[in-house]
């Protein structure tokens, strides 16, 4: 579990700013498996990924389309085909990413038909862990594994960004015709910054004991 980090001046700083890891899998056309399934791995094999991303599972819930797990640093989602993970603090996605692949080979999936990792720009960038101090570590990571991904940047480079790397698709006719169908997919990010201290301090120990109380108190 990853925790506050204790700057020069011996304050404690968390870093808000969330990556999120978003991969959606296929087959290849030759696969002998019927029925591949992200949803059968584990629970023993998703701690051990998320001890490499130094974080751990708080709570699990699930219903007929997805699994989704609390995380001691944000959250992570798992459907037929899809894992997404979103950790913030001094977490280390990346790092988990090569296991996945492993993992995800094992329950029937060969095939990265496309991957997704972003992030805005740290407020704190010196207190990351390696490869996530910089944009150019992480992307040269991608690159090793998936050398047709492609690194962006929106916004202006000295200002508020959001970074991204993505894969072009593979070809549709490598698709087994279980998987040609298209999944609907929308993302909204909402960004929080500066907000007030007096609202934000519902959400402290100080203020209320609970979750449930912090929100009767909003």
């Amino acid at each position: 579990m990853a925790s506050d980090e204790t700057m020069s001046d011996g304050e404690q700083y968390f870093e808000g700013v969330e990556k999120l890891l978003e991969i959606w899998f296929s087959v290849s056309s030759d696969s002998k498996e019927k029925n591949p399934d992200l949803r059968k791995i584990p629970r023993s094999k998703l701690e051990s990924l998320l001890k490499i991303v130094r974080c751990e599972i708080i709570s699990f819930v699930k219903n007929d389309q997805i699994d989704a797990y609390v995380l001691s640093e944000s959250s992570m989602f798992i459907s037929k085909r899809r894992f997404i993970l979103k950790t913030c603090g001094t977490t280390t996605p990346l790092l988990c990413l090569e296991p996945l692949l492993l993992i995800a080979e094992q329950f029937g999936f060969t095939e990265v038909e496309n991957l997704f990792y972003s992030r805005k720009n740290y407020k704190r960038p010196d207190l990351q862990l390696p490869p996530h101090q910089h944009f150019d570590q992480e992307v040269e990571l991608l690159d090793a594994l998936f050398p047709d991904g492609a690194a962006y940047c929106l916004g202006a480079l000295n200002r508020d960004c959001w970074y991204l790397y993505t894969l072009n698709p593979i070809p549709e006719p490598n698709r087994p015709r279980n998987l040609m169908a298209s999944d609907g997919d929308q993302t909204l990010e909402i960004l929080m910054t500066d907000l007030n201290p007096d609202i934000m301090s519902i959400f402290t120990k100080e203020e209320c004991l609970n979750g449930k109380e912090a929100t009767k108190v909003c």
